[in-house]
């Protein structure tokens, strides 16, 4: 995937996350829990498809703590 087309996708995931949220009662709170772990997410995704490993255990507590709030 290009990074033209990564930035494309990754808009559309998260306008569709917020207007989702919007309909169902404007829970813009949820939303952005929504957004922030669908990022971190993609952060460890991309980690693991490049073998980077020590750094993504960061992130790996990030979205611990992310799922606590």
């Amino acid at each position: 995937m290009t990074p033209k087309e990564k930035a494309e996708e990754l808009l559309s995931h998260y306008n569709s996350i917020l207007i989702n949220g919007m309909n169902h009662g404007g829970a813009r709170g949820y939303a952005s829990y929504i957004c922030a772990l669908s990022a971190v997410d993609e952060i460890i995704k991309f980690g693991n498809e490049q073998g980077i490993r020590e750094p993504m255990m960061y992130w790996h507590k990030v979205e611990e703590e992310l799922k606590k709030l």
